[in-house]
């Protein structure tokens, strides 16, 4: 089983895209967030009808209760000292997600140019929003609407855009109905 702890970034983003829970079934994948993760998704924004933005909490507590996600946080030590080691670095939630990562053999979920950078230098396996859009499409096999809705949700909520350089990024556009 590939267990992920996911940091702050791709939970907004997961979340934005609607139906968490079903984006986050994947067979062999066990999904962990952080506390500190937990305090930083605090809100998606929504657009309305007139064009202005208005706040939609997030809020992550029922799919820990159902065991969809799994709180998770840093444990004494080692896990400690590395967490407190990249959060000098990198923000918290990020700080946190690949400190747990490091010491337990997980995968990381992040966006963060910076906490890729670090994830690589100490062998962290990583996964993205594109690749996590793309793992559920692959698995679940959503029509072109409900696919280009999810991202466009991602695109307009989350204001998540792959870089260029991202692998995904053609089949990003593709898929959210750019090209």
């Amino acid at each position: 089983m590939d267990d992920v702890v996911i940091d702050a970034c791709c939970m907004i983003n997961l979340y934005a895209a609607g139906d968490l829970r079903n984006r986050l079934i994947s067979p062999g994948r066990k999904w962990y967030v952080p506390s500190v993760v937990i305090r930083e998704s605090l809100f998606i924004h929504e657009v309305q009808p007139d064009g202005s933005t208005s706040k939609i909490s997030i809020e992550l507590q029922s799919l820990i209760d159902d065991g969809a996600l799994h709180a998770c946080d840093a444990s004494e030590g080692v896990e400690l000292d590395l967490y407190v080691d990249f959060a000098s670095q990198i923000d918290d939630g990020e700080a946190m997600a690949l400190a747990i990562a490091h010491t337990r053999g997980w995968t990381v979920a992040t966006d963060d140019r910076k906490a890729i950078r670090l994830a690589t230098k100490h062998s962290i396996s990583v996964i993205t929003t594109p690749e996590l859009m793309k793992s559920w499409a692959d698995a679940t096999n959503p029509t072109a609407k409900e696919l280009q809705q999810a991202i466009n949700r991602i695109e307009t909520l989350a204001t998540f855009f792959p870089p260029s350089r991202h692998h995904l990024h053609e089949w990003w556009n593709k898929s959210a109905g750019h090209t």
